[in-house]
């Protein structure tokens, strides 16, 4: 009995001694072996994403589509004619409209609409009563006070030459009395006179100078009053001539004329009507020279720098199709009715000959350049799929989805720039029923 709680007492103690453990004596575990288990681990984790990948791959796979009754066309090189087309309208610059010079009443009209006339041809007639009796009135007006100068002109000369006259015998009056004057002197010098005598004879003298003195005043008066009344007169009748050349003007207005050579293209209808009433500035018609027509149309922006003055285009005006050539290209850009793009004007010159409707709408074919050997595909129902980047280039008995660039579309081409090369067949058809494939497979 002793043995054995000695026993269990001994156990009891070794057991302690295993459970207590000093820290100083504790040792870090090997790296290596903390490696190998890590890598083990990683081990195991990709064999299990493999493996749930696979599983998943297998359940989630689709079969490539079988595409029948499709059509292919190989990328080839060829010369690539790049154009675009152009709206544009039909401006006649020189074109005017003819308005009523006066108010008055349609008398004749000597033109038709299409007539082609010269500038300065009469081509209508306004009458105007009240020009015509104002003209008379000034006719006579003028004629009475041309009449009425010359009378001034001899009433002042009658005047004039009166006291003239009047001086002349004064002058002779004066020298008479003058002698009287020595004579008188003398004889009071030699006390055969009275000084009474002497001094009668001064006075007469004087008075006698002071009269000669007062006709040449009023002489030099009249002269000077002739002067004034003949202008006076005179502005009078230069007004009066003023005033009917203006009426004459005016006359000679009414029957109207030509501003410039061209076409007849509009006549207004109560023009046609004698006795119509025509108010001032009223349009009687429009002329304009189709000579001078051009067409502007308007480009994008981005095709300006392949254009300059002198090139030439194909314009389609309704059935008639011409050429024109270039005449100036807009320096500043304007924004396009869409609001989307910028445009330019570039203006056109028709051929000689091409008679044209001033406003008429005009579409133009302008070639910008060509590319020589450039990658093209025929133009088909597999650009039509939406915005899509990409085509189904045929390898062998499959057609994969294979991203590209293309560039411009002209006619019946298609540029590609990026994606194929020369030789390589494409599948031309719609991609409707497989778009969302990778690869199909071709029956």
């Amino acid at each position: 009995m002793e043995n054995a709680e000695r026993k269990d007492a001994e156990g009891s103690n070794s057991l302690a001694a295993h459970r207590i453990v000093n820290m100083s004596d504790v040792k870090p575990r090997s790296a290596k072996g903390k490696k190998a288990r890590a890598t083990i681990a990683l081990v195991g984790m990709i064999a299990v994403a493999i493996a749930l990948a696979a599983v998943l791959g297998t359940a989630g796979a689709k079969k490539a589509p079988a595409v029948k009754g499709y059509a292919v066309a190989a990328v080839e090189k060829a010369d690539f004619v790049k154009s675009t087309e152009a709206s544009g309208t039909v401006v006649v610059p020189s074109e005017i409209a003819v308005p009523s010079p006066q108010t008055g009443y349609a008398s004749s009209l000597l033109v038709a609409e299409g007539d082609t006339v010269a500038k300065g041809k009469v081509v209508a007639v306004i009458s105007v009563p009240d020009l015509v009796n104002a003209r008379d009135d000034y006719t006579a007006s003028l004629a009475a006070a041309r009449i009425a100068l010359v009378a001034i002109a001899n009433d002042y000369d009658f005047q004039i030459a009166a006291l003239t006259t009047s001086v002349a015998r004064l002058d002779s009056q004066i020298a008479d009395a003058q002698k009287t004057v020595d004579t008188k002197k003398a004889l009071l010098a030699l006390k055969s006179s009275r000084q009474s005598d002497y001094d009668a004879a001064v006075d007469a003298l004087t008075a006698l100078q002071q009269k000669r003195e007062d006709a040449i005043s009023e002489r030099q008066n009249d002269l000077i009053k002739k002067d004034l009344d003949s202008k006076k007169q005179q502005a009078a009748i230069d007004q009066l001539q003023v005033a009917l050349g203006r009426t004459n003007a005016n006359i000679e207005e009414a029957r109207v004329k030509a501003p410039m050579s061209g076409e007849v293209l509009s006549i207004a209808s109560k023009l046609s009507v004698p006795g119509s009433l025509i108010t001032l500035n009223e349009t009687l018609m429009t002329i304009a020279d189709r000579a001078g027509t051009y067409i502007d149309f308007e480009i994008g922006e981005q095709y300006v720098s392949v254009l300059k003055v002198g090139d030439s285009l194909t314009a389609t005006i309704g059935t008639k199709t011409i050429l024109a050539k270039i005449t100036a290209i807009g320096k500043v850009a304007s924004l396009s009715s869409d609001g989307l793009t910028a445009t330019v004007s570039v203006r056109a010159k028709p051929e000689a000959g091409s008679s044209l409707t001033p406003g008429a709408t005009a579409v133009a074919t302008i070639t910008l350049g060509t590319k020589a050997n450039d990658l093209v595909l025929p133009r088909g129902a597999y650009l039509t799929t939406g915005g899509q980047k990409y085509v189904y280039k045929v390898e062998g008995a499959v057609a994969k989805k294979t991203v590209v660039e293309f560039g411009d579309i002209q006619g019946n081409k298609v540029e590609v720039t990026k994606g194929l090369a020369a030789g390589d067949k494409i599948i031309t058809t719609g991609y409707t029923d497989f778009i969302d494939s990778d690869a199909v497979e071709l029956k």
